[in-house]
């Protein structure tokens, strides 16, 4: 064979054995990328799983525990319902409990017209309580009734305080309600109406404002809010409500000593004055 038919050769074999290296490097990395391409699927795929696993599991246990609470709060409502004695204890924790915090906000409670609208709240709880079993939309933001109460308390405070307390401002929230209000209740005096009539225009300006409570709003029906308050005014000493509606500033120590407390048992133990659910 002439050499260049040898040189030819040679330049074939190489450049065929170059090819087949290409072509199988070339292989072998297109499996490596498949392969990990099909683990990586595998493992977010697996992933996913346990996530969407993982989340159902959570909703699942968050509706076990709410329903466990709400079974738990209304036993104890029941518990209420059937002893006035601790229906009063309670009543009397939930007012110490706000009138504290109230006191935080600045209010005077050691004032005669506080002291007689607690004792009002006190009469109102001694002639009992019923369980008022209702949907509430944002229940689910209190895990339980004490820590409903732990933080409505709070917000309920500050928002009464917002509210129903007359400023210096006279377009502030608090002087337009409470000005508003006590003009109602003036009112009534000069025509010398019943109580029913004062406590339905009453009730739907308190329901009106403390559905603008965040944690009041959602979480209780407000129909059934402005029937128990509209029904807690009309049921309230005639000397308190002279006491209390008078002025502006009354307004917001009647809405912090009778009604805030009684608003809060609603929400938080489902429990209402007894009669005071009922339709008007």
């Amino acid at each position: 064979m002439s050499w260049w038919k040898k040189a030819t050769k040679s330049i074939t074999t190489v450049a065929t054995n170059t090819v087949n290296t290409v072509d199988k490097a070339a292989n072998d990395a297109a499996n490596a990328a498949a392969k990990l391409a099909a683990e990586q699927a595998a493992a977010t795929q697996k992933a996913a799983e346990k996530a969407a696993a993982d989340a159902k599991k959570a909703a699942n246990d968050a509706a076990k525990a709410a329903e466990q609470s709400a079974n738990q709060t209304a036993k104890y409502a029941q518990s209420l319902a059937k002893d006035t004695k601790k229906a009063m204890e309670h009543t009397a924790n939930t007012v110490a409990a706000q009138t504290t915090e109230y006191a935080k906000q600045g209010v005077d409670v050691t004032s005669d017209a506080w002291k007689q609208g607690t004792a009002e709240t006190m009469r109102i709880a001694s002639e009992g309580v019923e369980y008022v079993e209702y949907a509430a939309t944002e229940a689910i933001a209190y895990l339980d009734e004490n820590a409903c109460y732990i933080g409505l308390n709070m917000a309920l405070t500050t928002g009464c305080v917002m509210y129903f307390t007359p400023k210096p401002a006279p377009g502030d929230p608090g002087t337009v309600t409470s000005t508003a209000m006590s003009a109602t209740y003036l009112g009534w005096i000069a025509t010398k109406g019943s109580q029913m009539v004062l406590a339905s225009s009453i009730g739907y300006a308190l329901t009106e404002s403390l559905c603008l409570i965040p944690g009041v709003k959602g979480a209780v029906d407000k129909k059934l809010l402005q029937r128990v308050l509209t029904n807690v005014v009309s049921t309230v000493n005639p000397a308190v409500l002279a006491v209390s509606l008078a002025t502006p500033a009354g307004v917001g120590i009647f809405v912090g000593s009778v009604i805030s407390p009684i608003v809060a048992q609603l929400i938080c133990s489902k429990v209402a004055p007894n009669g005071c659910s009922k339709a008007i």
